[in-house]
């Protein structure tokens, strides 16, 4: 399937599934090798070695992970964020389903009924974006 999003100023493309599971490992880690990455996944899920190193050195092609070559160990690092990434996928869905209006997807949201919680948090996002800066 092709994504027809980016991350803004990149030509990266978004992460598939499996991909977004090898860079949930990665941004906690900091960073990973091979081993380590497939040990956690494979806590998820039974996967084999050669499939999440094929799956990394193709992040590495695509320009999500870069490699650095450390003796004979290969530590793989994001190239992109964690909010870099949900932004883009924000994006990607605003734009796909509600013709790229930000507002149009928080109201869809916002009508499926969200926890107390979730409204409470909300309520205190849009207060701290609407206070101008240096104002508690």
């Amino acid at each position: 399937m092709k994504r027809i999003s980016t991350y803004p100023d990149r030509e990266i493309p978004l992460p598939t599934e499996a991909e977004l599971e090898v860079l949930g490992v990665i941004w906690e880690q900091g960073r990973g090798t091979v081993g380590s990455v497939h040990f956690v996944l494979n806590e998820q899920r039974a996967r084999g070695y050669t499939t999440v190193l094929k799956l990394m050195q193709i992040m590495l092609a695509k320009g999500l992970l870069s490699r650095l070559d450390k003796e004979r160990t290969h530590f793989y690092l994001p190239i992109v964020t964690e909010a870099e990434t949900r932004a883009a996928y924000v994006l990607e869905i605003s734009a796909r389903l509600f013709s790229g209006s930000l507002f149009a997807l928080a109201s869809f949201a916002l009508g499926m009924t969200p926890a107390d919680e979730d409204v409470d948090e909300i309520r205190a996002a849009i207060d701290a974006h609407d206070r101008p800066a240096g104002r508690q």
